[in-house]
């Protein structure tokens, strides 16, 4: 099997690890304002409400990742390995941020919602966003797959979450009519990005070194740096983008946030992507 096809049968991972890290870290940056008391009324319930977008981007990479259990009753024996499964424990990890999250959405809705529980919970949703990306990270460094147990393989999932995430966070502000930390975010998402391309920088030279008795990682992903110039590319444009639209309002302002997140989405989808194709075991395995 070539690398391709590798990762194409993974697809549904590919799609997890490309949105929900990204959904979790801008829902964190979305309920900031809420939480340090810097939007009161109207524009705190509708804040409140539209934080349904990053937590609907994160589901869907949940569902998507759900087709490898094969049967839907396998997922009671996911749960069975937390603690000792990476993967059990990053499934745990996301059900328990989406339940606490999803539990704040319905609350806002109440005619009179507390605002010191809504505090008590964000921050035990905020705290449960970050252990989940970190959870997923490291949820795939396997000591019998080499490639993905490399140590900056879990940093590259960490920074892509930093590229994303600001600017899903900036189009769901935009949603409600909110432009708080404009700068500061896109900045966030440019500074993540050039770190991301040194990491990538850094594993295709381990990648060129690579191998098994069957298959050499640089065979596995053919042309590694073009997948990481055109990574740099989508993401920068998405990043140019967001900054350019500081001057535009309403439906126009929107429709071109939606338009960053999506290149950047797309071009972290692309290496992580990469990253299957690189799947190869210890020993006569691919």
């Amino acid at each position: 099997m070539d690398g391709f096809s590798t990762a194409f049968s993974e697809i549904t991972l590919v799609l997890f690890t490309t949105l929900a890290p990204s959904g979790a870290v801008a829902y964190l940056l979305m309920n900031l304002p809420v939480l340090f008391g810097r939007v009161d009324g109207t524009l705190r319930q509708r804040l409140d409400r539209l934080s349904c977008l990053p937590l609907a981007i994160t589901m869907v990479g949940l569902i998507a990742s759900a087709t490898h259990l094969g049967n839907p009753s396998n997922a009671l024996y996911v749960f069975t390995g937390v603690g000792r499964s990476p993967l059990s424990t990053e499934v745990f990890c996301a059900v328990i941020f989406l339940a606490l999250a999803g539990m704040y959405w319905l609350y806002s809705f109440a005619l009179a919602p507390r605002r010191g529980l809504q505090r008590v919970l964000l921050v035990a949703i905020d705290g449960a966003a970050v252990v989940f990306v970190i959870a997923t990270a490291f949820a795939y460094s396997v000591d019998t797959i080499p490639v993905w147990n490399l140590s900056l393989a879990p940093v590259s999932l960490l920074l892509n979450a930093l590229v994303g995430g600001p600017l899903l966070a900036l189009s769901g502000f935009a949603g409600v009519g909110y432009r708080p930390w404009t700068r500061p975010l896109v900045a966030l998402s440019g500074a993540a990005l050039m770190a991301n391309v040194a990491v990538y920088g850094c594993l295709g030279t381990q990648l060129a070194v690579m191998a098994n008795e069957m298959v050499r990682a640089t065979d596995l992903v053919a042309g590694f740096p073009a997948y990481v110039s055109v990574f740099a590319l989508l993401a920068g444009v998405g990043i140019v983008i967001a900054w350019r639209s500081r001057g535009c309002e309403g439906r126009s302002l929107v429709v071109r946030l939606a338009v960053a997140t999506a290149c950047a989405l797309a071009g972290i989808f692309l290496m992580r992507f990469t990253f299957y194709m690189a799947h190869f075991t210890v020993g006569l395995g691919v």
